[in-house]
């Protein structure tokens, strides 16, 4: 087992860049983990990972070793499931990641209802709006919506996203209602930003054919949930996902537009790592998330 914890520590040190990163992970000393990457290389009479101040990078030694690391880990990770399957119970800790709007409002119910009916699985949920990183280097599975932008994961569909367009009555009052979709460039839109990139244009369909509109507006935000409070507040208009304005457009605070013109449904993943071993409860929760949201949406679009 002391080897293995090595060995899981010379995969996290290389996918994470940093020996002090990697030791945080394993919940190991610097010094220790130091201490035991130098006694690995010297048993194997090879230098493994070239260092210097900033950066530390494989060898062609360390990258050959990387994959035997690898194997071994996957092969204890596999006999491990085994028994957990043999116990009856689901156990361990699964990292999650998803935008903050659709994390707090959709998912974090899921992971809780989850966990109680496993209570032996433990359950970490990050929160960010940028593209996914990290899966397969401390997160185990990350909930995005819209194309899959990487083809190093793969991605489990969990249903679709539909979109709506929506201001506060006040805006509506103050501004006039759309008529067509082209009809925003003249009105204050609140745009979604990833990395510093607007998300943008914002996309339709008309007739059966796709249609492109280029709006704008004062403000931006990376975070979902704060161009709904704007949005909320009479500030302008926002495309958001009618699972997370659900509940502001049955209260009225949301009213939604050019539903005629509905934008393409974005498909919603679960996406992991796809050269990685799957333990049974990561599994087992990407089932859940898949069934959760096909009962949530049958409910919200009979309501």
């Amino acid at each position: 087992m002391d080897e293995l914890l090595t060995f899981r520590l010379f995969i996290a040190t290389v996918e994470s860049g940093s020996l002090s990163a990697a030791a945080h992970q394993q919940g190991m000393a610097l010094s220790s983990a130091s201490h035991r990457l130098k006694r690995l290389e010297q048993r194997l009479g090879v230098t493994l990972l070239n260092r210097t101040t900033r950066v530390l990078s494989l060898t062609e030694e360390g990258a050959a070793f990387l994959q035997g690391c690898r194997e071994a880990v996957a092969a204890m990770e596999q006999a491990e499931d085994r028994m957990h399957r043999r116990q009856a119970a689901l156990s361990g800790e699964i990292v999650v990641t998803a935008p903050h709007d659709l994390g707090e409002r959709r998912i974090g119910p899921a992971l809780l209802a989850f966990q109680r009916r496993h209570p032996r699985v433990s359950l970490e949920l990050h929160l960010s709006d940028g593209l996914s990183r990290g899966v397969g280097r401390g997160i185990d599975l990350a909930i995005r919506v819209g194309p899959l932008p990487d083809s190093a994961l793969i991605g489990v569909p969990l249903g679709d996203d539909e979109r709506r367009v929506v201001a506060s009555p006040d805006y509506w009052g103050r501004r006039g209602r759309p008529a067509h979709p082209r009809d925003l460039l003249e009105h204050d839109c609140l745009v979604l930003t990833r990395d510093g990139e607007p998300q943008l244009p914002w996309r339709f369909q008309e007739g059966g054919r796709a249609l492109s509109v280029p709006v704008s507006g004062s403000l931006r935000s990376n975070s979902g949930a704060l161009l709904r409070r704007w949005a909320m507040e009479g500030a302008g208009v926002i495309l958001k996902s009618s699972g997370d304005i659900r509940e502001a457009l049955a209260e009225g605070t949301l009213e939604s537009v050019l539903d005629d013109f509905m934008p393409l449904s974005s498909g919603m993943h679960a996406l992991m790592a796809r050269d990685r071993y799957r333990p049974q409860r990561l599994e087992a929760l990407v089932a859940w998330l898949k069934q959760w949201f096909r009962e949530a949406d049958g409910e919200g679009r009979r309501g």
